[in-house]
């Protein structure tokens, strides 16, 4: 019983972090596209290009924890 209860509890867990992972991602990929649609306006795209980066490095960062937890989630 007591396993049972240790896995629900893990389930939980993980399944709570990997979605709030997703909800991050999105995020990232709604600031990446605010930003890539002012390079349409030609600002200052050197500040631009930085924040981006940023972004790109985030979003990549987010991407293998989510592909982790998603492991964990079906090993599970």
């Amino acid at each position: 019983m007591k396993d049972k209860l240790k896995d629900k509890e893990e389930k939980f867990a993980v399944s709570t972090e990997y979605r709030e992972n997703l909800k991050q991602t999105i995020q990232v990929l709604q600031e990446q596209v605010a930003i890539t649609e002012q390079f349409e306006d030609d600002k200052d795209v050197d500040a631009m290009k930085g924040k981006l980066g940023d972004l790109v490095r985030k979003h990549e960062e987010l991407d293998e924890q989510s592909h982790r937890l998603s492991k964990l989630l079906l090993d599970i």
